[in-house]
């Protein structure tokens, strides 16, 4: 077996040009010292995707993905690292014995082909018995065809208390029986968890049978109010309900290829987008989605899609979704008429998949739509409205995206305009490390540091033009401020110039605008060396991300002089002084608004000493 130790990975990196691998997946065009390509971990159709054959990794601006030759192979085929190195080592030549030893046979194998013989019996009765002919006629009539019954394995349970039951007893032990959760045993019977049933295997990722989901269809037990329409598997050894999704195991494949994924509430659902031609669209078995969930899913893809019912409950769930997506890229289907996926595609046959594809919404519209408050006329409401949206539109990496919904929520708001909204935005941005409640508590007010106030409507400041570094290239379209250029060159420089780093270190109050630039920053303060080599051998994660944006975005010259620090330094203190300003302003408006006398008097003297302060 080969000794893979760290010098022996670098050995096989080094062996080839991560230009030449990417490319055999990835159409490059060499753009200045790089290469530039339409990334293939997420949709776009402006080339965002770089690749640095001199420093050898790759870095998207679109998606933030970033990594060495072994990660690209990793993210982009979906395989561990020593898979990644074995070939890489194979198309170097490199000759590398790897042992992979066969994993151990589950304890719970009895458990799975238990579920597997039950999958069978079911899907048996319901094709092939006199008792399944009216179950099918059942499914036909909500268009489920003979060709969709086979693909999903359906089947049915009988009415009979124990059919499953005399069916496999004797080739399982009782254990196994009763740890499955297809059979239960009683004080004085034993009889069957499912019964008079349609049935739903779930399988794992693999193709395993884990567990079931049956749905009444008799008559009989529809009119009977005590019974639950779905009744799932109990949670076994095999099956967490939290973790599981019906159809993962057809549907991954597709979901790595078109790196997206459905997320729909029931089977059914599912069923409706595979007859629409939609392949990857998975059910979380009617219960709300869990982080179990979102874990399974990102093995495979970083893009949710949710379709969820087109009622109130539905609506609120995607809600609910989004919180636990937070930070993750997430596009949003809505289905008209209160309906759900499924009957959507009874009432306008073949139109769910151009639903699905071409009208999809992102989170920040439907929040403005579900956050939206009844009475806008109601000041105190409109301002609450823009606190939770605000944020929302702050995150958005794209400044046109951000202008857009900024207008969008404007026309929504009566009292409101456009430059109110944008400033509410620029100062929730998520990455900054500063907020309106800690200058607050920074800022020491006294009568005596300033002169009465003056007679004015409108107290107005603009704030400072930062004036970027002239050293500074950018080498791709990612639009990045004033600040954040600023920001990236003053990290390179660090890296690059350990004389730099340990200025900046010596001003024990410096910091930076961006929270994921300071949290770098941070890393640097505990580390006995900070190079290009350290940094990537160390830092791990969304830092280590961050590490391939600074290398990929500045191009400057070698040599640095004072000057450029102090220049960059400076635009750090100009950008500083004006989020401050920025921040007062708002709260002025606010206490305008709310006739709030006292405060307003405050935070007026508070903009004058700052402004007196700043020597503006």
């Amino acid at each position: 077996m080969a000794m893979l130790d760290r010098e022996k990975i670098e050995e096989i990196k080094s062996a080839v040009n991560i230009v030449d691998i990417i490319s055999q997946y990835v159409h490059l065009s060499k753009t200045g010292a790089n290469y530039l390509g339409l990334c293939p971990f997420h949709g776009e159709k402006t080339p965002s995707f770089n690749v640095n054959g001199v420093k050898q990794f790759y870095h998207c601006f679109g998606c933030g993905k970033s990594g060495d030759v072994f990660k690209f192979l990793e993210e982009y085929k979906q395989v561990s690292f020593i898979d990644a190195i074995a070939e890489v080592a194979d198309t170097a030549g490199i000759d590398l014995v790897i042992d992979k030893k066969t994993p151990k046979e589950s304890p719970y194998q009895a458990i799975y082909e238990l579920h597997t013989q039950a999958a069978r019996i079911y899907h048996t009765v319901l094709t092939a018995t006199k008792e399944g002919e009216a179950a099918r006629a059942y499914l036909y009539n909500r268009g489920i065809t003979d060709e969709l019954i086979k693909r999903f394995d359906i089947g049915l349970s009988l009415s009979d208390q124990d059919f499953l039951y005399k069916s496999v007893y004797q080739k399982y032990e009782e254990s196994v029986l009763s740890n499955s959760g297809l059979i239960t045993f009683g004080e004085n019977n034993i009889y069957d968890s499912f019964r008079g049933r349609i049935m739903f295997p779930l399988k794992n990722e693999f193709g395993q049978v884990i567990a079931f989901s049956g749905r009444i269809w008799l008559d009989k037990d529809v009119d009977n109010k005590t019974l639950a329409k779905y009744k799932n598997s109990a949670k076994t050894p095999i099956f967490n309900k939290s973790e599981a999704l019906y159809n993962i195991d057809q549907a991954h494949k597709t979901i790595k290829k078109q790196h997206e994924v459905y997320l729909m509430e029931g089977f059914l659902d599912v069923i409706a987008a595979f007859e629409n031609g939609i392949l990857n669209a998975v059910a979380s078995m009617g219960t709300a989605l869990t982080d179990g969930h979102i874990r399974q899913l990102k093995k495979f893809t970083k893009k949710f899609i949710l379709v969820y019912d087109g009622d109130k409950a539905g609506q609120s769930a995607i809600y609910k979704a989004l919180n636990l997506l937070e930070g993750e890229e997430v596009e949003i289907v809505r289905i008209p008429d209160g309906l759900d996926p499924d009957e959507y595609n009874k009432a306008y046959p073949n139109a769910l998949g151009q639903l699905m594809t071409s009208n999809r919404i992102a989170p920040v519209v439907f929040l403005m739509d579900y956050l939206r408050p009844d009475n806008l006329s109601n000041l105190q409401a409109q301002l609450d409205f823009i606190d939770l949206i605000a944020p929302k539109i702050a995150v958005l990496k794209s400044l046109t995206a951000q202008d857009a919904y900024i207008k969008r929520l404007v026309e929504i708001l009566p009292d409101f305009e456009y430059n109110q909204v944008e400033t509410a935005v620029n100062k929730r941005r998520d990455n900054m490390l500063f907020s309106a409640s800690e200058i607050d508590e920074d800022m020491i007010f006294d009568d005596s540091m300033v002169p009465p106030p003056p007679i004015f409507d409108d107290y107005h400041y603009d704030a400072p033009e930062y004036a970027p570094p002239v050293a500074m290239i950018e080498t791709t379209d990612k639009k990045y401020s004033k600040i954040e250029r600023s920001e990236l060159q003053l990290l390179h420089r660090m890296i690059n110039h350990p004389h730099v780093l340990k200025r900046i270190l010596s001003d024990g109050d410096f910091q930076f605008m961006h929270k994921r630039y300071q949290d770098l920053f941070d890393e640097f303060k505990h580390m006995d060396e900070v190079s290009e080599t350290q940094l990537l051998s160390q830092i791990t994660g969304e830092k280590q991300q961050t590490i391939y944006e600074i290398l990929s975005s500045v191009n400057v010259p070698e040599e640095v002089t004072d000057q450029e620090i102090d220049d960059l330094l400076t635009n750090f203190l100009e950008a500083s002084k004006g989020s401050k300003i920025l921040s007062l302003q708002e709260q002025l408006k606010k206490a305008k608004e709310t006739g709030n006398k006292a405060l307003e008097l405050q935070l007026t003297l508070q903009i004058i000493a700052q402004t007196q302060q700043d020597g503006v």
